[in-house]
């Protein structure tokens, strides 16, 4: 009888692990449209706590582009670019990224220097994927935050950025 339960404790805690790999392979394909690259673009708010309150340091445009080596990978690589508004006339800033699922969490770390890594949980409120729309919190630390809305992207126009030198 022993015996018994052991094994259905060991099968349990196998499907619980099957579960939480399937849910980070289930939120990669959401990430990447069930490609291997996906890019997004939209609205990014800034926000800095001081003294307890969160204060608005202004928005930005942002188109994100997300790649990853084979359909079944949850980590990747990337490039984000920063423009003044929707219009894409003028680069505020850019850089190339890497992506990864670990743990509850999708973590971003940028190559620019002096761009501090962001994450937020794949299996919350804090990033939220319905279709061609794409939302949530990029935390920094606990006092710097970037709320986003993003909607799936045509944007191809990446040779035009990238090959601008890029601050490293």
């Amino acid at each position: 009888m022993t015996m018994i339960a052991a094994m259905a404790m060991v099968f349990v805690a196998c499907s619980k692990d099957d579960d939480k790999e399937n849910t980070k392979e289930s939120f990669a394909n959401k990430l990447t449209q069930n490609g291997t690259t996906c890019t997004w673009e939209g609205a990014e708010r800034t926000l800095s706590r001081s003294w307890g309150s969160w204060s608005d340091d202004g928005e930005k445009y942002a188109i994100m582009r997300f790649d990853r080596a084979s359909t079944t990978a949850i980590q990747g690589t990337g490039l984000v670019i920063y423009f003044e508004n929707s219009y894409k006339e003028t680069v505020r800033d850019f850089s190339e990224f890497t992506w990864s699922l670990s743990g509850d969490e999708l973590k971003i770390t940028y190559r620019h220097t002096g761009w501090a890594p962001v994450h937020a949980e794949y299996n919350t409120q804090e990033l939220v994927i319905k279709g061609d729309k794409f939302d949530g919190t990029w935390f920094e630390s606990s006092d710097k935050k970037f709320e986003f809305n993003y909607t799936k992207s045509t944007f191809t126009d990446w040779a035009k950025y990238t090959s601008i030198e890029e601050k490293v």
